[in-house]
This record gives structure tokens, C-alpha cells and sequence, in this order.
């Protein structure tokens, strides 16, 4: 007897891939709603896409983040050496284990480096809705913090 799964369970699997396929027309803040910014209270708020669609702003793939965030008390915020050409004498970058774990560092010239998952916390990216939530920690500039449900959300 063959081993073949049900029409229903087909149509099921496709209607979940394409309502979670459709969240990343575009990386950061797809729905222009505002969903760009994370909140640091020593830094105040940082952009992911500084400025709009087809900035520098910050890309995701399925294996890392890339390019840049811009805060007004930290200024630019490297996703990865890749921006900076840097990765043969400085490599360092936001990992992205596949299933929206983030990892690895981003680096501030002027806040120094920012951990991606620290012990105790750590940001995470929502498979279908693309949201990214947690804390990032930073020497520096103390706990950033995504999607919070705090009065800054």
C-alpha cells in the first residue's frame, strides 16, 4: 500500500506556507506600520530601516542579518562585517539558526558590541509573522528590547 497524504493535508500545508510566505514581501517592517524600531533605555529608539524601503537598512535571511540600524545616541549599528568589508581581520555578524534564533554580535563604534543572545534572554524572529521579539544586550548601552508589551511596545 502506498503511502500518500491526504488532500486535506495538502491544502492545510500549503495554506500555512503561503500566509507565512506573504509576511516577507519585504525584511523589515513590511506593512509600513511602524514595525521598525526597537527600544533601548540608555539608547533610546533604534530604526531597522533608517531610511524606508531600499535603505541601508536591516535584511534577513535564513542564515543571518546584514546591513544597518541607525540610533540617535549610538548612531550606526553594523548587523554584520559584510557592511564593512571587515570579515578577513574582524568577522563578526547576527546569525540566524533558520528558525528565527538569533545569535553572534552587531557592533556600535560608538556602544561597542551588541549580543544577540545572552544569557537569560536573546531575540527571536516569528516564522509567520516575521515579528522579532527578546532582548539583546549590550556593555554599553544596557538591554535592548523587541516587541515589548511594556509601555513601549
Amino acid at each position: 500500500m502506498k503511502n500518500r497524504a491526504s488532500p486535506r493535508l495538502v491544502v492545510l500545508v500549503a495554506s500555512i506556507l503561503l500566509a507565512c510566505g506573504a509576511a516577507f514581501a519585504e525584511n523589515i517592517d513590511p506593512a509600513n506600520d511602524g514595525s521598525k524600531y526597537a527600544w533601548a533605555e540608555n539608547l533610546g529608539w533604534i530604526n531597522l530601516r533608517p531610511q524606508g524601503a531600499g535603505g541601508p537598512g536591516v535584511q534577513v535571511s535564513d542564515s543571518g542579518l546584514t546591513g544597518w540600524a541607525w540610533s540617535e545616541n549610538a548612531g550606526w549599528i553594523s548587523l554584520s562585517c559584510q557592511n564593512t568589508s571587515s570579515c578577513g581581520t574582524n568577522a563578526y555578524g547576527v546569525t540566524n539558526n533558520g528558525s528565527g534564533t538569533l545569535g553572534g554580535y552587531a557592533w556600535s563604534e560608538n556602544k561597542g558590541w551588541i549580543n544577540f543572545a545572552p544569557t537569560g534572554a536573546g531575540v527571536v524572529i516569528n516564522g509567520c509573522t516575521g515579528v522579532f521579539s527578546g532582548r539583546a544586550w549590550s556593555e554599553n548601552a544596557g538591554w535592548i528590547t523587541f516587541s515589548s508589551t511594556g509601555p513601549s511596545p
